[in-house]
């Protein structure tokens, strides 16, 4: 007999992840070379400013990128509960202590959402997730939470 649920992605819901997309990474970085050759230019064309914005933009894509690169994947879920990583290390909550939620804000005619993880325990964390960190929609993300976690 054949297993009624082969064809469903959720029977496998032992762990998920998501993370910065690739893709977005490595046009950060492509930024970051394109706008420190900016910098070499104007620096060898004698103008300070131009040489100076195009370093601190330089620098600044080049941080984003290896942020991503180095959080991924940013948050991860399994029956056991969740693991965040951040720069300095990653923060590991059993089930019974998160508690998720979406959050819609509506900012200069522009709704947004975000998903909160609310972390209990010896140090209560609020963490706040958006698209570009995790990937994908939030909404998303709390359905696949909620699966995970019922799974």
């Amino acid at each position: 007999m054949d297993n009624p649920s082969a064809g469903d992605p959720y029977v496998d819901n032992q762990a998920k992840s998501w993370g910065p997309r690739p893709a977005l990474l490595w046009i950060a970085a492509g930024l970051a070379v394109t706008a420190a050759a900016g910098a070499t230019w104007f620096t060898l064309s004698g103008d300070g400013p131009g040489a100076l914005l195009f370093g601190v933009a330089s620098a600044g894509l080049a941080v984003a990128a290896l942020h991503g690169g180095v959080i991924r994947p940013r948050l991860k879920a399994d029956r056991a509960g969740v693991v965040v990583r951040t720069t300095g290390g990653a923060l590991e909550a059993s089930w019974p202590l998160v508690q998720a939620r979406l959050v819609s804000t509506r900012r200069l005619g522009r709704d947004s959402q975000t998903l909160e993880l609310d972390i209990a325990g010896d140090e209560p964390r609020l963490i706040v997730f958006g698209q570009l960190e995790l990937g994908t929609d939030p909404a998303d993300v709390l359905e696949d939470l909620n699966r995970v976690r019922a799974g």
